[in-house]
């Protein structure tokens, strides 16, 4: 009877576990940030931020921002995020010069990527 029961409950976590799991589904974004048609390419010292923001409807209201990680000797970006529709952050600061202060420059995306499955997405930089 003890055995039964003990089986039971282990049966149930493992049922909850799986119905959890299937809920927490993410997709792989990658690609290239380009400037110009090119890769992106900039030296260590460049601070680059690629942010995905949620445009949320309203059943994705608990969608939260995700950052890619960004690869600056190549331009390659990746990032897990859940399905849904997101709009772009591009931050990018220079390097400093000595004895001056370099302000980030925020570039906000206009554009809605509707990302519902792993895929390959490049990424068009604006000239100033």
């Amino acid at each position: 009877m003890l055995i039964r029961r003990g089986l039971s409950l282990l049966g149930l976590a493992l049922l909850a576990l799986f119905i959890v799991g299937c809920g927490a589904k993410t997709i792989k974004v990658t690609g290239k940030l380009l400037k110009d048609g090119k890769p992106m390419v900039v030296s260590a010292e460049t601070y680059v931020t690629l942010a995905f923001i949620p445009d949320p409807k309203p059943s994705d209201a608990n969608a939260t921002q995700r950052n890619a990680t960004f690869d600056q000797t190549t331009g390659n970006y990746r990032v897990e995020l859940p399905p849904g529709s997101y709009r772009t952050k591009l931050i990018i600061a220079l390097p400093a010069k000595p004895g001056k202060l370099n302000a980030p420059r925020p570039i906000d995306s206009p554009k809605v990527y509707d990302l519902q499955k792993n895929q390959e997405l490049d990424i068009e930089v604006p000239a100033k």
